[in-house]
């Protein structure tokens, strides 16, 4: 059994811990947060998006208590000072959206950790996307990429390798973050993130279409987006549009996307529906894809759109928990 510690009790910390306890070859055995182990306990208890947990939540000294097991907690700022040499960890989780790039992912190598999870994209670590490049996951430091790229890279790969894509943009449709604010207000990462959250859409940056590159070198250079984030607070949709090879259709896209989704290698990662969803529908999905069959398009033979929906922090969460497994 894998051990496992989590550096940052924040919305994918907090989904890591509940998707562990189902997974029963995997243990954590510390959670890291500046957070009093009160705040903790409190917003693991109670959730706004899943509801109230449904195991028994309480904190005894410095340990968090689910049902019977009892989890370490500390509040260490340096990952340096963790202990985890001392309770034999496994994978360190680096989920506090800080320590992205490696010299300070190390950190958690030189404390006693095996091996680093980044749950973010990074510009100087290997990225590793379940099911896409699962078997270059063997590295001691490596990045789990966005819940974006979790979900567009299986679709890439599928019809790249099925039919051949010249090049692809993305638009995702994504659900409100914790970069943007809750009333107008500057921001520090582009002006549009700074309007209230919950009355506007707003236009923005993202690296995901990027950071599948690194997953799948050969699209580089050929592949790029854009996001609008959305006033709900879970469950987006990604709108890609590419050029193929070759002249397909509608119909045949779907029945790729479909074979595929049963495959050992996808049948965990991307799913498809014939039913009109919306995004309240897909909360809590553990797929990184459930494919919308119903919005395929394409046009004149060559110009092709898939959109797939994605809880956006549950389904990434289980994607980086996959991956762990395979270490």
């Amino acid at each position: 059994m894998k051990k496992i510690a989590i550096n940052g009790f924040g919305r994918i910390g907090r989904s890591s811990l509940k998707v562990i306890l189902e997974s029963p070859d995997l243990e954590v055995v510390a959670i890291n947060d500046l957070m009093s182990i009160e705040n903790a306990v409190y917003l693991l208890k109670y959730d706004s998006i899943y509801g109230k947990y449904d195991r028994k939540v309480s904190f005894e000294g410095d340990y968090i208590l689910i049902d019977d097991k009892k989890i370490r907690y500390t509040s260490k700022k340096d990952p340096l000072e963790l202990p985890w040499k001392e309770l034999w960890v496994d994978v360190a989780i680096e989920s506090t959206g800080f320590f992205t790039n490696k010299a300070d992912a190390e950190k958690h190598i030189i404390a006693g950790a095996k091996f680093v999870v980044i749950s973010g994209p990074t510009k100087d670590t290997p990225t590793i996307v379940h099911g896409v490049n699962t078997a270059e996951g063997k590295v001691s430091i490596f990045s789990c990429a966005s819940c974006t790229t979790n979900n567009i890279s299986p679709l890439i790969e599928i019809l790249g390798r099925r039919i051949g894509i010249k090049k692809a943009i993305l638009n995702t449709i994504h659900a409100y973050t914790a970069s943007q604010t809750l009333v107008d207000a500057p921001s520090k990462r582009e002006p549009r993130m700074g309007r209230t959250a919950g009355i506007n859409l707003a236009p923005a940056a993202t690296g995901a279409a990027i950071a599948t590159t690194k997953a799948l070198p050969e699209y580089a250079g050929k592949f790029d987006g854009v996001a609008v984030r959305v006033p709900v607070p879970v469950g987006s949709i990604s709108d890609i549009t590419f050029v193929t090879e070759r002249n397909t259709t509608a119909e045949e896209i779907n029945a790729i996307l479909t074979e595929e989704s049963l495959t050992a290698r996808y049948e965990k990662v991307v799913a498809v529906t014939d039913e009109p969803l919306v995004s309240t529908d897909i909360i809590k999905s553990p797929f990184a894809a459930t494919v919308d069959l119903e919005m395929t398009r394409v046009v004149d033979g060559d110009l092709v759109k898939v959109m797939a929906w994605y809880d956006n922090e549950w389904g990434f969460t289980n994607q980086m928990i996959r991956q762990i497994q395979e270490l």
